[in-house]
């Protein structure tokens, strides 16, 4: 398909369009019947006024044959001989004509003759050209009339695009201006579909987010309001009254790690960050994301360990933004674990990617939540007391990093989550900015 182009609209470009060649062969075939009809018609008129001349002819010899037959086999040898007649009879047989009224400035219809042949040319002539306008107009017409008809689609299409988010059922192919108005047409109705396909989905995940949102909220301002509302009273002792400050200080420890989690997320689905990829150690990154996430382990008794790895090893990465997504997964692992069990890091190298798994011996993950586990807001009945938040924002982190977070389960018992890393940064990331 010839792409649309700002040109001058020239000959040869003319040309390919399919229309203009039907409607140039067209007029070239009326053009050649024309003539081939004119030149039958001047054969049929030449022979009609030959043999018109003949019986005029035949009619005066046989009257001067009946009463003086020299004559007329004189006149018929006259009529007979092919060469060209004198200066001096052309002149006496003018003034003999003259004698009857017989001259060049005659009116043809005192000629019955000639008045015949020019009164039967001229209608037929007029009844052939009003005949053949006809018949052209009749072929223009129906070559514009399959023009428009096509025309007539695609506005009808383009309406139905606009109006009831329909794409085009038809394709016009073709090189010509309306074969690249079609495909244009048929692109932009595509487009458009998918654009607003993709606003039905944003604002029903506007939705779901803002209802995920204030559900996730409204228990911890609930609780801060009926802790807030006793220690004003002030019927509380003073070991209470630390305790309800201590919980109304982890409600909102909580809101705030929901509240820039969702931000954080939202930023990243939006490509509103970006990323500053460059050569670093695994290992210290993922001895940061373990420093991070070390307290809450200790608290279960919880041991995280780095086993059989090539501590060397580097990779391009955004050093802040990969520990953040690895201490999320160690944190979900920490919460689905049993106290005084272990979890393990270890990685591997392949030609063109490292494969980094956190591997838990918790309570696992049941084979018809693996598909949704990084669904923001997901939660398995029983696993823990997180809000959902943690996986989706390790998957979205990952997969700028150019990879994927995978789960699946671990046959000895729990999970085993999987990062697959490219070595190298891909083409088209572009540097990732702190929040």
């Amino acid at each position: 398909m010839e792409r649309i182009e700002k040109s001058k609209l020239g000959m040869a470009r003319l040309w390919r369009d399919p229309y203009i060649k039907k409607l140039v062969l067209l007029l070239v075939a009326a053009i050649f019947v024309a003539i081939a009809l004119l030149w039958i018609y001047g054969l049929y008129s030449t022979e009609r006024l030959k043999q018109s001349w003949l019986d005029k002819e035949s009619a005066m010899i046989g009257s001067i044959a009946s009463t003086r037959p020299e004559l007329a086999n004189e006149w018929v040898r006259l009529l007979s001989d092919s060469g060209q007649p004198t200066v001096q009879e052309l002149e006496s047989g003018r003034k003999l004509l003259e004698e009857y009224g017989i001259t060049s400035e005659l009116e043809a219809r005192w000629l019955p003759a000639i008045e015949h042949y020019r009164s039967h040319t001229l209608w037929t002539l007029i009844s052939g050209t009003v005949l053949g306008f006809a018949i052209l107009a009749y072929f223009l017409l129906r070559h514009a009339r399959r023009q428009l008809f096509d025309i007539r689609n695609l506005a009808v299409a383009l309406d139905d695009t606009v109006k009831h988010n329909q794409p085009m059922k038809f394709r016009i192919y073709g090189e010509g201006e309306l074969g690249l108005l079609a495909n244009g047409v048929q692109e932009l109705s595509l487009r458009l579909k998918e654009t607003i396909g993709q606003l039905n989905q944003d604002k029903d995940f506007m939705k779901e987010t803002v209802a995920d949102i204030s559900h996730q909220l409204k228990t911890p301002l609930a609780s801060l309001m009926i802790y807030i509302d006793l220690l004003r009273e002030g019927n509380i002792d003073s070991q209470h009254s630390k305790e309800f400050l201590d919980t109304c200080k982890r409600e909102l420890d909580r809101m705030e790690w929901l509240t820039l989690t969702l931000l954080k997320i939202a930023r990243l689905e939006a490509d509103a960050l970006e990323m500053s990829l460059k050569s670093a150690s695994l290992l210290a990154t993922v001895t940061s994301a373990i420093e991070t996430i070390q307290r809450l382990a200790a608290e279960k008794g919880i041991t995280i360990e780095i086993e059989h790895s090539d501590e060397s090893l580097s990779l391009y990465q955004d050093s802040h933004w990969l520990a953040e997504a690895i201490a999320n997964v160690l944190k979900n692992a920490v919460e689905h674990s049993p106290e005084k069990s272990r979890i393990t890091v270890t990685w591997e190298r392949t030609p063109v990617f490292i494969r980094l798994r956190i591997i838990d011996r918790g309570f696992g993950i049941e084979e018809q939540h693996l598909p949704h586990i990084f669904k923001k807001f997901y939660r398995v009945s029983g696993g823990g007391h997180g809000v959902g938040l943690g996986l989706p924002l390790s998957k979205s982190i990952v997969e700028r990093h150019g990879g994927m977070l995978t789960a699946a389960p671990n046959p000895k018992g729990g999970t085993i989550m999987t990062m697959t890393l490219p070595l190298n940064p891909l083409p088209i990331e572009s540097p990732l900015t702190n929040l």
